[in-house]
């Protein structure tokens, strides 16, 4: 077997399989799988976001449980230590599961935003959400490239078309380069605050090999194809779980509200 497929046991919850590089490991699990790693995740998050001042945005209590995440990635450095990572949500059953109705509420783009969402259902939508890096680790700049080519590998392995996020204008920079894309269609929202342009991007499977260079989506290419060696089973974590009896009125009030703001 190929030494970067190997199995590494860490003082993490158990041996946990992962993606390994030269400087770092790219782990994936779901929160129920691994729940020390995902406090640790969390907990890096949390730090992340509160030294820039937006520790509001990650909405840390709603997050923590993990009812609302259906795997999440971790690159740990070679002291075994998280140095960043990002969480998936189930794949959208109506447009008015996205956070980003709440992001854009009040805002003429929330309409846009809503229209873009059902435009793409068909083929399938995920949200990453809480993506996170350490950038006091002298790795950072390679934890960035990583997170950024993950679109592909989560798109495969939620079995979706399309993946969105959403966040401020200096982050998403950092995603161009693994094919993401800002909507123009949609304005940007001052959200968590007015310090900040919140804007909507997309990866789409069809077109991610013409949206980054060939350098890149070779290595997107090549790390999907490990990661679905690593983690065969893991369109299993993707399927939304049965929603609970308390949440079909809430989701029943969101689905007429979207479909209110529909053009």
């Amino acid at each position: 077997m190929n030494a970067a497929l190997r199995t590494i046991a860490t003082r993490h919850d158990s041996a946990i399989r992962g993606m390994v590089t030269p400087n770092y490991t790219l782990r994936a699990a779901t929160p129920a799988m691994h729940p020390a790693l995902w406090r640790e995740y969390l907990r890096g998050a949390e730090n992340a976001y509160t030294r820039y001042g937006c520790a509001a945005a990650l909405d840390y209590e709603r997050v923590v449980g993990g009812e609302e995440t259906v795997m999440f990635f971790v690159v740990l450095d070679n002291s075994q230590q998280v140095v960043g990572g990002l969480r998936v949500q189930p794949r959208f059953a109506a447009a008015a599961q996205t956070h980003a109705l709440e992001e854009w509420a009040g805002q003429p783009g929330q309409v846009h935003l809503v229209n873009a969402i059902e435009e793409r259902m068909d083929g399938g939508i995920v949200e990453v959400k809480t993506a996170w890096t350490d950038e006091r680790s002298p790795i950072a700049k390679e934890v960035v490239g990583q997170l950024s080519r993950l679109g592909l590998p989560i798109m495969e392995m939620c079995g979706v078309d399309h993946m969105m996020a959403t966040a401020a204008d200096h982050v998403l920079k950092r995603w161009t380069s693994g094919g993401g894309r800002v909507d123009p269609s949609v304005p940007a929202t001052p959200f968590p605050d007015e310090r900040y342009r919140t804007q909507l991007m997309w990866w789409e499977r069809a077109t991610l090999e013409s949206a980054t260079t060939p350098e890149v989506w070779g290595r997107m290419r090549d790390e999907a194809d490990r990661l679905a060696a690593i983690y065969p089973n893991s369109q299993a974590w993707g399927a939304r779980p049965p929603v609970r009896h308390h949440d079909r009125s809430a989701s029943a009030r969101s689905g007429a509200l979207t479909h209110g703001l529909r053009r």
